[in-house]
């Protein structure tokens, strides 16, 4: 745990604060649908590589009840959000049918 000055745990507005600075110091910007850097960028991102089986520690997709457990959600239908595809995800299965030359 990370502790302020007082040797007490960081509130969530001081966490919030500096992760958003370590953010800003490494040159991260606002992520894809514009929602600046900050705790809740990583939440998605960790709740979104889990259950789509991406990014550098996930070798496949995990059980969206395992993710939901995870991450503390109560309801599935709040995990299901973050296997929802994008609009590249779309794409990319549209394009991999095969057609007709």
């Amino acid at each position: 745990m990370i502790h302020n000055r007082d040797s007490a745990g960081l509130s969530t507005r001081a966490a919030n604060r500096v992760v958003t600075a370590l953010g800003a110091a490494a040159g991260i910007g606002p992520a894809d649908d514009g929602e600046a850097f900050g705790p809740h960028v990583l939440r998605h991102t960790f709740g979104t590589d889990l259950v789509r089986g991406r990014g550098d520690l996930v070798a496949a997709p995990v059980d969206v009840v395992l993710v939901a457990e995870l991450m503390g959600h109560a309801d599935l239908n709040t995990t299901r959000r973050y296997a929802l595809p994008s609009e590249a995800d779309k794409t990319r299965a549209l394009e991999a049918l095969t057609t007709d030359r």
